[in-house]
């Protein structure tokens, strides 16, 4: 029904309200009012706002890997807040499953727009939007996207390509990062010993792209369960940690068989900067051309999901016995 069919007529002059004006239609209608000798008649007279609705509609910006939406893909669950210009709060609306998320009806004028929460397996949108209702039953249009979340994490293992039973070994770890958009929690590296060719020595922790604090556990071919190893590594300094057995004080014939980095909840772009490695003493009785492997994973959860990735080294053994040279004979 129109303004016009309910009586209301021209808007009046602007009228203040707060540090905003609003435009009301006028009510010409007559009205009947009974007077009452010697007494104050009250007349409330309501005046009717001129009204209009923003109308969001949320897409994706971009394929996105988690969920297999391509681009264009119209989201639910978007919650956007609507503020008027003396930043009070007006409404609040969510992306139903066509991507919509309209407004109730609001006075004429400029409005402050705000994501403040995203669809799942979507980042929340940082731009502030303002707009302006500038007719009676205007509705402001908008389109609004959201770029995917990625999450991708990585770590590389090299060590020695052949080895002398009975020498040191090096292992050097790199590009180990959260590659995501997205902040992890839990996040680690894990190294898991060859131990049958090799003892490990000593842990040089490197140091990392954001200043965090941060422990090493192990286990043992005799305990399963954790051991706090150090604690307490500022992520910006570099620690030679001693890891053989006599240092962390093992019973006869016990070994490391894995030790754990724990980060714990790391910003995307978390990486190494000074790449940690660590020394093995090879085993001496080892035969020509053994092969061993020694493998590495990283990784961080994600809504409740592990991110992870994997590299690994093989080692072989040169234990050749130099050829027997037999004395010269005759003339």
């Amino acid at each position: 029904m129109s303004g016009s069919e309910r009586g209301l007529g021209k808007p009046t002059a602007e009228m203040r309200q707060g540090s905003s004006f609003l435009l009301y239609y006028i009510d010409d209608i007559p009205k009947t009012v009974d007077f009452i000798s010697g007494k104050v008649t009250e007349i409330n007279w309501k005046n009717t706002p001129y009204m209009g609705q923003i109308q969001i509609t949320k897409k994706s910006a971009d394929d996105n890997t988690l969920n297999g939406f391509p681009k264009g893909t119209l989201l639910q669950g978007a919650v956007f807040e609507i503020y008027d210009r003396s930043n009070k709060l007006v409404d609040t609306i969510t992306s139903n499953k066509n991507g919509l998320a309209i407004s109730k009806t609001l006075p004429l004028g400029r409005y402050m727009i705000q994501e403040v929460k995203a669809p799942a397996n979507y980042l929340l949108s940082t731009e502030i939007i303002n707009v302006e209702i500038e007719l009676a039953g205007q509705t402001v249009r908008l389109e609004v996207l959201n770029k995917s979340v990625y999450t991708n994490v990585s770590i590389q293992k090299r060590g020695y390509a052949e080895v002398l039973p009975g020498q040191e070994i090096k292992y050097t770890f790199s590009n180990i990062a959260n590659n995501s958009n997205v902040a992890l929690d839990s996040f680690y590296f894990r190294d898991t010993l060859p131990t049958d060719a090799v003892r490990l020595n000593k842990i040089v922790t490197g140091t990392w792209s954001h200043k965090i604090s941060y422990k090493i556990v192990y286990k043992t071919n005799k305990n399963s369960t954790n051991r706090t190893l150090a604690d307490n590594i500022s992520s910006d300094k570099s620690r030679v940690i001693d890891a053989s057995p006599a240092a962390l004080g093992l019973a006869a014939n016990e070994y490391v068989t894995e030790f754990t980095v724990m980060f714990g909840c790391i910003p995307a772009g978390f990486k190494q900067v000074d790449a940690p490695y660590i020394t093995c003493d090879v085993l001496k009785n080892l035969a020509h051309e053994y092969r061993f492997t020694n493998k590495s994973d990283v990784g961080g959860l994600y809504n409740g999901s592990w991110v992870q990735s994997n590299d690994r080294w093989v080692t072989v053994v040169y234990n050749k016995p130099s050829p027997q040279v037999l004395p010269r004979t005759g003339y």
